[in-house]
């Protein structure tokens, strides 16, 4: 992580040099999702276990206390209903990474200074929204693949993922998945 951050501030000075800068792009890019890859692994590895003893709402609590780590704050959230119980465990793990990735892209792009998360659980669906005031997605940045991780979670379980801007700047990130009744 200190290396892809290391060679992203050199990117800077090397604007006069565009086919330098572009090479070390590729290596940040790479670095990035290498990152992503280990990190998964890790949270996986450790939740595994974790998962079997604990409900959902603790586990959402100690991803807040992990992303305040790397935010430097603690994010605001809010839960509504039966998560414990009304959530199936595919759902679950679905939504944590969905709002793991989600905060840490706040934490690693946006440079919030607060983000708001917010599950909710109905009758009929599990919605997650996380809300940050930090810079907003970059037009110029056409590599997303954290980004298509999350659309591909919720096509996964036939739910829906938007993007949008946050007023009056940040990022919203919407993920929701039906539920189905149980008999």
């Amino acid at each position: 992580f200190a290396g892809a951050l290391t060679l992203q501030s050199t990117l800077g000075r090397l604007a006069d040099r565009p086919q330098e800068g572009a090479r070390v792009q590729r290596v940040v890019d790479d670095l990035d999702d290498t990152i992503k890859v280990i990190r998964s692994t890790i949270y996986s590895l450790g939740e595994q276990e974790r998962a079997r003893s604990e409900g959902l709402r603790a586990r959402l609590v100690a991803a807040m206390e992990r992303a305040a780590e790397a935010l430097g704050f603690a994010p605001a959230l809010r839960m509504t209903s039966l998560l414990d119980t009304n959530v199936p465990a595919g759902h679950a793990e679905h939504m944590l990474a969905v709002a793991g990735e989600a905060l840490s892209n706040a934490a690693r792009h946006a440079q919030a200074t607060a983000v708001d998360v917010s599950v909710e659980v109905t009758d009929t669906a599990l919605r997650l929204k996380v809300a940050d005031n930090g810079h907003g997605l970059d037009p110029a940045v056409t590599r997303r693949s954290g980004l298509a991780n999350l659309q591909q979670r919720a096509e996964e379980l036939g739910g829906s993922f938007s993007l949008r801007p946050n007023e009056p700047n940040g990022t919203v990130v919407e993920w929701a998945a039906p539920l189905h009744a149980i008999p």
